[in-house]
């Protein structure tokens, strides 16, 4: 980043790890929404291969559900923490709450057949 001194010189610093501290709630919710993405794909795959509609597939289901919820929590409150960057934040919020959306849509198809 430039910036001027009193002098009216530029100089610039370079960044080192600890200026791009990112949020740990942050990361977790990213982490939360990829495994439950992994869940989806995996139980509608198993679910399509083996023509099965077992329980525990819908167990696991609303599980992944519960996981990209919490997800989602975690990365609203994220964004209270202390850090320089929230790019983690962004994306695991953004992210569990399409995994939530679709996993409750889902939910809806199922109770319509």
């Amino acid at each position: 980043m430039a910036k001027k001194t009193k002098d009216g010189l530029v100089y610039t610093r370079m960044y080192d790890t600890k200026d791009r501290v990112h949020s740990r709630r942050g990361i977790a919710a990213t982490v939360l929404g990829f495994i439950s993405m992994l869940l989806l794909i995996t139980l509608v795959s198993w679910s399509i291969i083996t023509k099965d509609t077992a329980a525990w597939i819908g167990a696991l289901g609303f599980t992944s559900f519960a996981i990209a919820f919490i997800g989602m929590i975690e990365g609203l409150a994220s964004f209270r923490d202390d850090c320089k960057s929230y790019i983690f934040s962004r994306i695991g919020s953004v992210y569990c709450g399409i995994m939530v959306a679709g996993w409750f849509l889902l939910f809806c198809l199922g109770l319509a057949h």
